[in-house]
């Protein structure tokens, strides 16, 4: 009997980028045979793929080349990025994917990505259940939005001696908030490096007034977010703190010295000042300071940045988690707001706010339902027992 992995014999050379778009035209179809998210996010995975492998030392450009040690490192570099264990098994799936069907067309002898040792470094997801990701407690959330309400108090004080403090403390105490009342996702109000479509939430898109804020959603188009009412005092004083010269600016901008700096110069120098002018320019005022009052836009800060922020600011406020988590992460201020959503309104309205189908929801949170139907079935009993 001819084994399966000789099945299929590699009749040319092909190389790899060459067909990654007969590979997304066959696999992200959508439903009515248009073009899905799946097209969408498997084609930018790809292409970091395509990328790394350029940069590899054997620089494998075709599939004859590729191995299974080119995958255990890839898959090694995806998970040195900071993304949650689950991103890491999304993006790397989409690769074995694209190894699997190039099997099938006859370009690979074997799907690669899934030899043992390839997958060796993919973090599993260790046998995770409905209620064992983060979600910040009730306690967690007081103690962080007190801090960070302390810090920016403080800093207000003193803002005539060193605004950038304040502006910065402020920006800190927004992010907080909004990530811990709103639900949002940290993709959804900040910079991603892999989609150069989400640019970080602008003061644009927030409608303080009317209580939500557009966002670019996972289902890649513009959606609406509810702001609850803990949220809107800390973007209010913000805004006014920042004074943001224009209403495209992002809501949460970057302060990282370098970067502000380069934009700094060459905006400047681009509008015909000198470097003589441009350096007395900075004497007097911090790089922020001067990129509102010459409306040089900053970026916002990445997703990345914005979990190293909140670690900072766990560690500054000396909060200690029971878990094998360092610090609390967006993706547990969402799964929290969750938990809250759930338990006061039910599945379907925690859905609506969290942009997720019910279904979802209920898969997510059914350690909820469980313990309310261990409830039902306890106060049963008792009154069974009772009537004895």
């Amino acid at each position: 009997m001819i084994e399966q992995a000789n099945a299929v014999e590699v009749h040319s050379v092909v190389s790899i980028d060459a067909v990654i778009e007969d590979f997304l035209t066959d696999k992200g179809k959508g439903q009515g045979g248009e073009s899905g998210n799946y097209r969408q996010d498997a084609g930018r995975e790809l292409d970091r793929f395509v990328e790394f492998l350029t940069g590899h030392e054997e620089s494998p450009t075709s599939f004859d080349e590729l191995d299974s040690g080119h995958l255990r490192e890839y898959a090694r570099h995806l998970t040195r990025q900071g993304w949650t264990a689950g991103t890491v098994r999304t993006y790397y799936a989409y690769v074995s994917a694209f190894c699997g069907w190039a099997v099938r067309e006859g370009h690979l002898a074997e799907n690669v990505a899934q030899r043992r040792n390839a997958t060796e470094p993919i973090p599993d997801d260790g046998g995770h259940k409905s209620g064992d990701q983060q979600a910040w407690s009730a306690e967690d959330r007081q103690q962080l939005t007190s801090f960070v309400d302390e810090q920016a108090s403080a800093a207000i004080d003193d803002i005539g001696e060193e605004r950038e403090a304040a502006i910065k403390a402020c920006r800190d105490r927004a992010l907080v908030y909004l990530l811990s009342y709103s639900g949002v996702r940290g993709a959804e109000i900040l910079r991603d490096r892999s989609d150069e479509r989400r640019q970080g939430l602008r003061w644009e898109d927030v409608h303080l007034e009317d209580r939500y804020a557009t966002v670019f959603a996972k289902k890649q188009r513009l959606d609406d977010r509810g702001l609850p009412k803990p949220v809107i005092h800390p973007l209010q004083m913000y805004r006014k703190v920042l004074d943001a010269p224009s209403e495209s600016w992002p809501v949460f901008p970057s302060f990282h010295r370098p970067t502000l700096s380069q934009q700094v110069m060459d905006t400047l120098d681009r509008r015909g000042y000198t470097d003589t002018e441009i350096e007395e320019m900075r004497t007097d005022r911090s790089l922020i300071e001067l990129c509102v009052e010459y409306d040089i836009e900053p970026p916002s800060i990445t997703t990345d940045a914005g979990r190293h922020v909140l670690k900072r600011l766990c560690e500054e406020a000396g909060i200690e988690l029971d878990d094998s988590e360092e610090y609390l992460m967006p993706h547990g201020a969402r799964r929290g707001a969750g938990e809250v959503l759930v338990r006061t309104s039910g599945h379907a309205a925690a859905a609506r706010a969290l942009d997720n189908s019910e279904e979802v929801v209920r898969e997510h949170y059914s350690h909820i339902e469980a313990g309310e139907l261990a409830d039902q079935m306890t106060n049963a009993f008792e009154e069974a027992d009772q009537q004895v």
